[in-house]
């Protein structure tokens, strides 16, 4: 059972949650399910469901089962780690994790769970991924977990193209999977990448935020010759033939 899917205006619910709120902000726990299970954990990074392991636990799962020893990973939209930390294990000190995210307050707790955890396979680019290199209006919203391009929006990010990442940047290794949540630009991370699709073909996890998006996504991934599966109305699964074998 989900203690999350609780209310907290119960009394269970409250029962539930007291030990949480006991925890300082700045402790660090260990992730107590998932793929990332016994990985180092600041309290405060992100919601209660990060660490216990119920946040999208299954769609962790199937993006971690998927790697091996020696894949390389763009966790693109990476927040504050939980996948990246889940890939790191994974692809083991042979692959390696590039980890995109453009917020600072977001920049400072993936750095610190890299650190905590002693991680020397992941690299954190401090950008956002788009189909242009340069800068761009952000805004980060509430927590900063799900800021977006806006033009009014509150800072400035950096941007960049995943195809200009890889072909103007010594030593940058092309990915075999990509975890893509870019709270609405999925399309232009796309399109930012079309070499990459077609050379590489990367096996993808998109999380889409509108009807609109899922259906250019999924046009534009039919059109690359990717097969997909809608895994919900927000997320899609996509491969290629050689992407899967390896």
């Amino acid at each position: 059972m989900d203690p999350t899917r609780i209310s907290d205006s119960t009394l269970i619910g409250k029962i539930i949650r007291l030990p949480f709120k006991l925890l300082p902000k700045s402790a660090v726990i260990r992730v107590i399910r998932g793929p990332a299970r016994g990985m180092r954990w600041v309290v405060d990074s992100s919601t209660r469901g990060f660490w216990l392991g119920y946040w999208e636990l299954e769609n962790q799962r199937l993006f971690a089962d998927h790697l091996r020893p020696g894949d390389v990973v763009y966790d693109i939209g990476a927040h504050v780690g939980l996948y990246t930390l889940a890939s790191s294990v994974r692809v083991q000190a042979e692959g390696h994790v590039y980890a995109f995210e453009p917020l600072p307050r977001n920049l400072y707790y993936l750095r610190r769970h890299i650190e905590l955890n002693r991680l020397s396979n992941c690299t954190v680019v401090e950008a956002a991924v788009s189909d242009v290199s340069g800068s761009r209006r952000f805004d980060p919203t509430f927590h900063d977990s799900a800021g977006h391009f806006s033009s009014d929006g509150a800072v400035s990010v950096q941007t960049i193209t995943l195809d200009e990442f890889l072909s103007t940047l010594g030593g940058i290794r092309p990915p075999n999977a990509m975890k893509i949540n870019a709270e609405g630009a999925e399309m232009e991370v796309l399109r930012g990448g079309r070499t990459i699709l077609a050379e590489y073909a990367p096996t993808l996890f998109l999380s889409t935020h509108s009807v609109e998006i899922h259906d250019a996504c999924s046009e534009f991934l039919t059109s690359a010759s990717y097969s997909l599966r809608h895994l919900a109305a927000d997320k899609i699964w996509a491969t290629k033939e050689q992407s899967v074998q390896k």
